[in-house]
């Protein structure tokens, strides 16, 4: 167990020499390191592609373009919701994009007519979405009132991916070196300890493999979920030209003017009215106050000589 402490120690040592540009020169490295190449040719080779910058301190960085995943819902009502179906279906085969997922069913309406309603979600290029969302909106069977509901949000996971492609990197480095150590081992129990450790890097490397190739798909193909609603299912109830949804709208617009007008009320009394009032009141307090105890003493004193003159009496008796 020593000898394979000592392997992982001098692997962490070589990781964090090629991992700093100041401590040795690559050839330095590489005299260091006759069976390893810590920076695998594929990682150059995408730097080297990607571009680097200078920050004015000599010092290089690379550029990273935002990585950002873009996704619709969309709500709409049709004439037909099977046909807008099958035309959402095609607008992205023709696009390059495919279906995720479709679902067709039917309600029943107010009036017991049973209508078709269904939801589809399909992937079309990111840089397209902004048109697929114009081309889905020309289903409307009414422009005006035909868009229910739009949605666009955006998951910026530039971070997410440059950690991942780092992480990557470094664990490939520590794959190569633990190959080389393996490849150098003389113990049998050395060289079962390396393996172990390379089938926990390498199922890593799957995980973060998996996850990069994630994120590139879902930025490069945004999502769109759509919902196709019968415009039959949206009309107002009339019975012999009454219409109870407008009656309904006409009363909650009642209903809101009356409380509006009872908030003003509220507002100009507790900021006109209350600096008045509330000086007045504790005036009022105190002067009722006041003559309830003069009262209080007048009869008092009343009651007092009251007594006295039976005293004076029951003296004379």
């Amino acid at each position: 167990m020593k000898k394979v402490f000592l392997v992982l120690i001098v692997a962490v040592v070589l990781l964090t020499a090629c991992a700093s540009k100041n401590q040795s020169s690559p050839s330095e490295m590489i005299m260091a390191m006759p069976a390893a190449d810590f920076l695998n040719e594929e990682a150059e080779m995408k730097l080297s592609s990607e571009g680097v910058r200078s920050d004015g301190s000599g010092v290089e960085a690379m550029t990273v373009d935002r990585l950002v995943i873009k996704n619709a819902n969309l709500s709409i009502a049709v004439a037909d919701p099977i046909s807008a179906m099958d035309a959402v279906n095609a607008l992205a085969e023709e696009m390059g994009g495919f279906i995720v997922s479709s679902n067709l069913y039917k309600t029943t309406t107010s009036s017991g007519v049973q209508v078709p309603r269904g939801n589809i979600t399909i992937r079309v290029p990111a840089e397209r979405l902004d048109e697929a969302l114009d081309l889905i909106k020309a289903l409307v069977a009414d422009p005006a009132t035909g868009v229910i509901n739009e949605s666009i949000s955006g998951q910026d996971v530039t971070s997410e991916y440059t950690d991942a492609q780092s992480r990557l990197r470094n664990l490939e480095a520590a794959e190569t070196a633990l190959v080389s150590f393996m490849e150098m081992a003389k113990d049998s129990q050395d060289v079962l300890d390396i393996f172990r450790e390379l089938t926990y890097i390498r199922e890593d490397i799957e995980v973060l493999k998996g996850r990069i190739k994630y994120l590139e798909e879902s930025a490069a193909m945004s999502a769109i979920s759509i919902e196709l609603v019968a415009e039959e299912s949206l009309q107002p109830i009339e019975i012999a030209g009454w219409k109870p949804k407008g009656i309904v709208r006409d009363a909650v617009q009642a209903l809101i003017n009356a409380l509006q007008g009872l908030g003003t009320v509220l507002i100009w009394f507790g900021i006109f009215c209350l600096p008045f009032l509330i000086p007045l009141g504790f005036g009022t307090y105190f002067l009722i106050k006041g003559i309830r105890k003069a009262r209080k003493k007048r009869k008092n004193a009343g009651e007092g000589k009251v007594e006295v003159k039976v005293k004076a009496k029951e003296k004379k008796k």
